[in-house]
């Protein structure tokens, strides 16, 4: 797809969101709506799957390790043809094919369950040595939050990635400022989070993660043979984008919203399309 094709998909994503979170009229809408870009990027742009036959054995990995995120990939999964838009519709509810945190066991397409944070790293470790044994030329793509850089299993399997050039992972933090408890910042300061990948023999970029031409240049470089060390992506993103009124709501992390102000989104985000 074109930037401007990405985009367009990009806002598709974003209005499978609402669609999801409006069945219990609320959720992890924010950083889902951050998200939608650089996963649009990821879909869309670079990894190879085949939605008919999610267990294809030449398919790119991808792990999301904040679990309780789900809802932006099955935002993104839905446009790529993982299975029936009318899913979306039973977010969250008993007996669900998408459930709140993802599990591979209801959802084709799901390679982890998702839940306990500071485990996609380690997991996507094991799998890309698993690849390499294969002489598989397949990536493993974890997607982390920056409240996850928190963890120590992160950061072992950092050092291990890093120790075994594990060129075939490629992460990406959603650096998104906020957790449940409030401000990463505040909480447990991370950064800076660049130097410290470096510090682990990873490739490191840092880019604006809402913008679909600076994701989709730094995945092209990530995925350039090449570079022989485990890369990730510092992707910055703003919690909310696309909905002015949830911008810098230091409670966005969980939120729940009245009629009015689901009127309000739905039309906001039609309006920013145009």
């Amino acid at each position: 797809m074109n930037k401007e094709q990405l985009i367009e998909k990009a806002y598709e994503v974003r209005k499978n969101v609402l669609r999801m979170a409006y069945v219990d009229k609320r959720g992890f809408i924010a950083q889902s709506l951050g998200a939608a870009d650089f996963l649009t990027a990821l879909y869309f742009h670079a990894m190879k799957y085949r939605p008919e036959d999610p267990r294809w054995e030449g398919r790119d990995r991808f792990l999301l390790s904040a679990g309780h995120n789900a809802i932006a990939v099955y935002a993104a999964m839905a446009e790529a043809g993982f299975f029936p838009k009318d899913w979306l519709d039973t977010y969250g509810l008993d007996d669900s094919r998408l459930p709140m945190s993802c599990m591979p066991a209801y959802t084709p397409g799901i390679e982890i369950s998702g839940g306990s944070i500071g485990l996609g790293l380690p997991i996507a470790v094991g799998m890309a040595m698993g690849l390499l044994r294969k002489h598989s030329d397949s990536k493993v793509y974890v997607m982390m939050g920056d409240g996850e850089m928190a963890e120590g299993p992160t950061w072992e399997a950092a050092m291990s990635a890093g120790a075994y050039q594990l060129s075939n992972i490629i992460g990406i933090v959603d650096v998104n400022g906020i957790q449940a408890d409030g401000k990463t910042s505040s909480v447990l300061n991370t950064e800076p989070l660049d130097e410290k990948f470096r510090a682990f023999q990873f490739d490191v970029q840092r880019v604006n993660g809402n913008s679909i031409s600076q994701v989709t240049a730094a995945l092209d470089h990530a995925m350039d043979p090449s570079v022989k060390k485990p890369h990730i992506i510092l992707c910055d993103t703003v919690p909310g984008a696309g909905l002015s009124f949830l911008i810098g709501n230091p409670k966005s992390h969980f939120i729940s919203l009245d009629e009015e102000g689901w009127k309000r989104a739905f039309n906001e985000l039609e309006r920013g399309k145009d």
